[in-house]
C-alpha cells in the first residue's frame, strides 16, 4: 500500500508526451518536487515504573503530529519526469531540499515529524531506498516504505553506511502541563530543545544523529536513532545520549542520558531517562512505562588540582573520595528537589522501592593520607548548572547559599543529609608532619558546599562547586586521656589557615574548638572548658585544666579565647594570662593544689616552644630499610602526650625568682598504647627549679621553703614518685628567730647528727596528698626516778595535695602516733601538738594531753599485776575546703579517762580488764552535739582458753549532728558488745582448731 501526495513546483504534465511525462515550465527557475506523508508518529501518555494509577484501556492520552514532507530539487540536466508511478519513485536521481542550520523548515524543505515536538531533517546529499513497483510474498503485497539511506560512490543508495538526521527546530506544546504526559522525550528536567543546538553548527561539539533505520509508510515511521555528545560549555546542553527507537508511528524506546555531578562530592555522573514498551498483564495495555535512574562515572574523585578549587583544597580533610556502591536504584517519579519547589536545581537519589534516601558507601582519604570508611546520601545537579561560575542570580548560586553556611545544621533538628557519621574514625584534619599530631577521632562530619575564589570561565568537565567542611564532631584522645572524657568538640577550620595554609602562621594553628555548631556558626568567644575531676591521670601533681580554643599541629590542643589563640596563630607567642581561663577559677590549671598555673605563667613567652604541646602521634611498624614508620600497614600504637616547658613568675606564696635565677617548669605527660600487647600506661615527668614557697599571708609571712628542684613521675604501676631537693628553709615574722638553727636545717634533707641532735626527714605518700618534711629530735632527759622526759622532737615541712586544695605548711611537737613522754616517779604523761597553715589562713590545729598513774605489784612471783589510770584532754579545730560548698569547719573537744588492770597467776591466768569513758563536744558547721560514751572490756585466758567481752554504751545529751551514727533527740541511749582492740590470733583461730593443728605434728 502506498500513500503520498506529490506537489509539483515549475513542472506541468505534456499531455502529448507518450509515455505521460512532467516538463519545466520556466528553464530560470528550478524544479521542485514535495512528497507529503500523512502522520508518521503518535505522541502517547508515558506511565512511571510501577504507578499504581494507570489510565484504563481507551483513556491513554494520545496525540497524532502533523504530516511529514520531503522535498527535492530537479537537476537542470533532467529535463523531463516519466509521469509514472514508477518515474515519480526514483528519488534517488534528485537532490533533497534540507534545512542547512536550525531554522523552522519552509514549505518547499524536508521536514521529518516523526518523534515528539522534533522536525527532523536528513543531510543533503541522503536520499532514499524503496521499491518502485509493488512487492509480492506469497500472494501477499507488502507494505510500501521509503528508507533513509546514504550515497554510494555512483549517487545510488548504499545500505552499508549510516545516514545521518538534524533536529532543525522543535515545536512549543500549547499546554506544558499537558505535554508533561507525553514524557518520552519531555522528562521531569529535560529540555529537548537542546537537540537542536547539539545536531547544528555553529554549536562546536554539533553532531548529527546516526539514523541506522528511518523509514516512511502509510502506517508510520520506523526509527532507529543513536545520538552521541560531549559535554559541553554551551548553556543549556546537558545531553550525552538520544537513542530512539519506534515501529509504525509508535514509540517502543527512548533512551536519554545526561550529564551532571554528585552533591556535594562532585563526582561525574549520568541521568538516565528510559522509556520503553511494556504489557501490562493485568490491563492487556502496552504501555510506554518510563523509569529514571543514575549511574555513576567517576567512582573516584580527586580533589587537588582541580580546578577553582578553593583555599587549595583545605576546607575539606579529604583529598579524594570514592564511592563504592550500591548501584543506584529507579528513582521515584518525583524525587526531593535539592530546593523546594524547584525540581531544575537537582534532586537527592532516592530509591522507588522505599522512598527513602540511598545510603552510599564512601570511601575518603583524608589529609594524613588514610582511608576512612562512611555513609551518605548523594544528589544530583545537572551538567549546565555545576559548571556556571556561580554569578548572583544562578542556579548554583542559589545552591550554594542555601547550602553553603550553618542554617541547616544548627538548632534542634539539624538537616541528616547535612552530615556525615563517622563513628569515632581517626580522621586527618590537615597535612601532619609526625603520624597522627592532626589526628583525631571524628563522630560527625558537618558539610557545606562553596564556590571557586572569584569568577571563572565554565570548563566542561569540571563543577563549579565544592564540598567543605563546616563543623565536625571529634574526640581529643590527649584530653579525654589526661583530662577525662567529656562531650565531644565541635571543630571548624581557622579562616587564616584556610586562606594561607601555616604561611604566616608560625603557631600553625589549623582548627577552632567550640562547644557546639551553634557556637561555631555565631563566632563567639565559648572556648570548651576542660576540668581534670581526678588528677591521678596527670600523677596528682599538676592538674592542668585548661579551656581549649583551637589546635594546632605543632602544639596540639590550644588553651585560651580568640584572642589568644590569634595571637599564637599569627605571632608565635603566647598570654599566659589568657592562655587560662581566669573568670572561673575553677577550671584553671593548678600548680600544688592552689597556685593557678596562668598566675605564674609570663604575659609574653616568645616562641612556641613555651606553649603547651597536647599531641597525639600514631606509630607504625618500622620499614627494614630506613627504620622509618611505615604508614601503608595498620598502626600497632599511639602516643599521646602533654609537653609544657616554660620559665615562670612570681605569684602569691610562689617566688620564681631566687638569687639571680628564674624557676622553670619542665613537664611531660604521655600515655602509651600498645595494640598488640593490649597495654595502656600512663607515664608523667616533671621539674620545677630553683623556686620558693612562702606560707601563709603573703602580708605576713612565717616560712619559706626554696627548692634546688622539684622533681615528680608518676606511673600507673609504680604510682607517684617525689624527688624534692630543698635548699633552705627560711623563716619569716615571728618564726624569725629560727633563723638561728638556718645552717642545720639547710642540711636537713641529709639524716645527719649536729651536735648530738638528731635531724631526720620523712616522705609520707597517700593517695590524697604527700607530706614532706624534716623532724628535729630533741635529747632525752634522764633523771633517774625524779623526772624523766622521752621521744620529744618538733616536726616542720609541707603538705602538697593531689586535689583541688591548697598547699599548707605543717609544724608540731611530737605526733599523734609518737606522743612526748614526762614521768615523775609514779606520774606520767604526754601528748602531741600539730598545726597546719595554708597560704591564707590556719587550717588545722590539733592536739592531746594526758596524765597516767601506774602501779605494778608481785607476790613471791604467785601473783603479779598492774594497775594504771590515765585521764587526758583531746581537742582539734579543721577549717572546711574553700572550694567544697558541702564542707564545713569541724571543733571537737573530748575529755576521757581509761583505767586498766592486768593480774597474772603463776603465768597459767591471766585476767585484763580495761574501763574507758568520755564527754565529747562535737561542732560540724552550725549543728553541734555533747556526747557520752563509755566501755567495758574483760578478759580471761585460761591457758589457751581465752575469752573476751566487752560492753558499750553511748548517751546523746544535747544536740545532734546529721552524719552522727548515734542520732535523735538528747537522752537517745545505745548500748551494745564490741571489742575495738586489733584482730588477733584467737580471734582468727578457734581452740578446736589449735588442737587440731598441733596434732598435725604430734609423733
Amino acid at each position: 500500500m502506498l500513500v503520498v501526495d506529490f506537489d509539483f513546483h515549475n513542472l506541468r504534465p505534456d499531455p502529448g508526451a507518450d509515455p505521460p511525462q512532467l516538463r519545466r515550465i520556466d528553464p530560470a527557475r528550478p524544479c521542485v518536487v514535495v512528497v507529503r506523508f500523512e502522520t508518521q508518529h503518535v505522541t502517547e501518555q508515558t506511565v512511571y515504573e510501577n504507578e499504581p494509577d494507570r489510565p484504563v484501556p481507551g483513556a491513554i492520552a494520545a496525540r497524532a503530529v502533523g504530516p511529514s514532507r520531503i522535498a527535492f530539487t530537479v537537476p537542470e540536466t533532467v529535463k523531463t519526469i516519466p509521469y509514472s508511478e514508477s518515474g515519480l519513485l526514483r528519488w534517488w536521481q534528485w537532490v533533497m531540499r534540507v534545512v542547512p542550520g536550525a531554522g523552522r523548515p519552509g514549505d518547499l524543505d524536508t521536514d521529518l515529524l516523526v518523534v515528539d515536538w522534533l522536525h527532523l531533517t536528513p543531510e543533503q546529499f541522503a536520499t532514499w531506498d524503496h521499491a518502485e513497483s509493488p512487492v509480492e510474498h506469497d500472494g501477499r503485497t507488502e507494505l510500501w516504505h521509503t528508507r533513509l539511506a546514504a550515497r554510494g560512490p555512483r549517487g545510488r543508495p548504499d545500505p552499508q553506511q549510516v545516514p545521518t538526521v538534524r533536529v532543525v527546530a522543535a515545536d512549543e506544546p500549547a499546554d506544558p502541563a499537558e505535554a508533561r504526559l507525553f514524557g518520552a522525550l519531555n522528562p521531569e528536567g529535560f529540555d529537548y530543545r537542546q537537540l537542536v543546538t547539539l545536531t547544528n553548527p555553529p554549536e562546536p561539539d554539533a553532531a548529527p544523529v546516526d539514523a541506522a533505520l528511518l523509514a516512511l509508510s502509510a502506517a508510520g515511521a520506523t526509527l532507529d536513532l543513536d545520538g552521541r555528545w560531549e559535554p559541553s560549555t554551551t548553556p543549556g546542553l546537558n545531553l550525552k545520549h538520544w537513542e530512539h527507537h519506534a515501529w509504525q508511528g509508535r514509540d517502543n524506546k527512548v533512551i536519554l542520558e545526561q550529564y551532571g555531578f554528585l552533591v556535594p562530592f562532585g563526582h561525574r555522573a549520568l541521568l538516565f531517562t528510559e522509556t520503553k514498551r511494556t504489557f501490562d498483564g493485568t490491563t492487556g495495555v502496552a504501555y510506554l512505562e518510563q523509569r529514571r535512574f543514575v549511574r555513576i562515572t567517576e567512582p573516584v574523585k580527586e580533589y587537588p588540582g582541580s580546578y577553582g578549587l578553593p583555599f587549595g583544597g583545605r576546607s575539606l580533610p579529604f583529598t579524594r573520595i570514592a564511592v563504592d556502591g550500591p548501584v543506584p536504584p529507579v528513582l521515584p517519579r518525583t524525587p526531593d528537589p535539592l530546593l523546594p519547589d524547584r525540581p531544575e536545581t537537582g534532586f537527592w537519589i532516592q530509591s522507588l522501592d522505599t522512598g527513602a534516601d540511598v545510603a552510599f558507601v564512601l570511601r575518603g582519604t583524608d589529609q594524613a593520607g588514610r582511608e576512612i570508611r562512611f555513609t551518605a546520601p548523594l544528589g544530583f545537579v545537572l551538567h549546565d548548572v555545576a559548571i556556571r561560575s556561580p554569578e548572583p542570580g544562578t542556579v548554583l548560586r542559589e545552591l550554594i547559599d542555601a547550602y553553603g553556611g550553618f542554617d541547616r545544621i544548627t538548632g534542634d533538628a539539624p538537616d541528616p543529609r547535612r552530615s556525615v557519621e563517622l563513628a569515632g574514625q581517626e580522621l586527618g584534619f590537615t597535612a601532619e608532619t609526625d603520624p597522627g599530631t592532626a589526628t583525631h577521632p571524628a563522630q560527625r562530619l558537618f558539610w557545606g558546599l562553596q564556590g571557586p575564589p572569584g569568577p571563572l570561565d565554565p570548563r566542561a568537565d569540571s563543577p563549579l562547586f565544592f564540598p567543605g567542611m563546616l563543623a565536625a564532631e571529634a574526640r581529643l584522645p590527649t584530653v579525654d586521656t589526661f583530662y577525662g572524657p567529656g562531650a565531644a568538640l565541635v571543630l571548624g577550620y581557622d579562616e587564616k589557615y584556610l586562606r594561607d595554609g601555616f604561611t604566616g602562621n608560625p603557631g600553625e594553628v589549623y582548627m577552632r574548638v567550640r562547644d557546639s555548631v551553634a557556637s561555631l556558626a555565631s563566632g563567639a568567644d565559648e572556648p570548651v572548658e576542660r576540668l581534670v575531676v581526678n588528677s591521678s591521670s596527670t600523677g596528682g601533681f599538676v592538674t592542668p585544666n585548661f579551656e581549649i580554643g583551637g589546635l594546632s599541629r605543632a602544639l596540639g590542643a590550644v588553651g585560651g579565647k580568640i584572642e589568644s589563640v590569634d595571637r599564637l596563630r599569627d605571632e608565635g607567642t603566647i598570654a599566659g594570662k589568657a592562655y587560662f581561663d581566669l573568670k572561673n577559677q575553677l577550671n584553671q590549671a593548678v600548680l600544688f593544689g592552689a597556685t593557678f598555673l596562668a598566675n605564674v605563667l609570663p604575659d609574653n613567652a616568645a616562641g612556641t616552644e613555651f606553649s603547651p604541646k597536647i599531641k597525639k602521634q600514631t606509630t607504625y611498624p618500622k620499614r627494614p630499610k630506613d627504620d622509618l614508620p611505615d604508614t601503608t600497614k595498620l598502626p600497632d600504637g599511639h602516643l599521646m602526650s602533654i609537653e609544657y616547658s616554660t620559665p615562670l613568675v612570681d605569684f602569691g606564696p610562689f617566688r620564681a625568682v631566687v638569687g639571680n635565677n628564674r624557676a622553670k617548669l619542665d613537664l611531660k605527660i604521655v600515655n602509651k598504647v600498645n595494640y598488640a600487647a593490649g597495654s595502656n600506661t600512663n607515664t608523667v615527668s616533671g621539674k620545677i627549679s630553683l623556686f620558693e614557697l612562702r606560707l601563709v599571708d603573703p602580708a605576713f609571712q612565717f616560712i619559706g621553703v626554696v627548692f634546688k628542684e622539684f622533681e615528680f613521675s608518676f606511673d600507673h604501676d609504680g604510682g607517684p614518685s617525689f624527688k624534692p631537693n630543698v635548699d633552705a628553709v627560711r623563716f619569716y615574722g615571728p618564726l624569725a628567730f629560727v633563723g638561728a638553727f638556718q645552717d642545720y636545717i639547710s642540711d636537713a634533707f641529709k639524716d645527719v647528727s649536729v651536735f648530738g641532735l638528731r635531724l631526720k626527714t620523712y616522705l609520707e605518700i597517700t593517695y590524697t596528698e604527700v607530706r614532706v618534711g624534716v623532724t628535729f629530735g630533741l635529747p632525752d632527759m634522764d633523771m633517774g626516778p625524779l623526772l624523766r622526759i622521752t621521744n620529744c622532737f618538733l616536726t616542720a615541712g609541707i603538705i602538697v595535695p593531689f586535689q583541688r586544695k591548697p598547699v599548707r605548711a605543717a609544724f608540731g611537737f611530737a605526733r599523734e602516733d609518737e606522743k612526748f613522754n614526762v614521768t615523775v616517779y609514779g606520774f606520767g604523761g604526754g601528748g602531741f601538738l600539730t598545726i597546719e597553715i595554708s597560704e591564707k589562713r590556719l587550717e588545722k590545729i590539733e592536739g592531746a594531753l594526758e596524765a597516767t598513774y601506774t602501779l605494778a605489784f608481785d607476790f613471791a612471783q604467785i601473783a603479779s599485776g598492774l594497775a594504771r589510770i590515765a585521764i587526758g584532754v583531746y581537742f582539734k579545730l579543721e577549717r572546711a575546703d574553700e572550694d567544697d560548698p558541702d564542707a564545713k569547719d569541724e571543733v571537737v573537744l573530748r575529755g576521757y579517762v581509761r583505767a586498766t588492770g592486768r593480774l597474772s597467776v603463776l603465768g597459767l591466768i591471766s585476767i585484763t580488764a580495761e574501763f574507758y569513758a568520755d564527754l565529747q563536744y562535737r561542732q560540724l558547721g552550725r549543728e553541734s552535739a555533747v556526747t557520752a560514751h563509755a566501755r567495758l572490756t574483760v578478759s580471761i585466758d585460761i591457758l589457751f582458753f581465752h575469752v573476751s567481752v566487752a560492753l558499750e554504751f553511748f548517751y546523746n545529751l544535747h544536740g545532734s549532728i546529721s552524719d552522727e551514727s548515734l542520732t535523735g533527740a538528747p537522752g537517745a541511749r545505745r548500748a551494745l558488745a564490741a571489742d575495738d582492740e586489733p584482730t588477733g590470733f584467737g580471734d582468727l583461730m578457734s581452740r578446736e582448731d589449735w588442737e587440731q593443728y598441733c596434732d598435725a605434728f604430734a609423733a
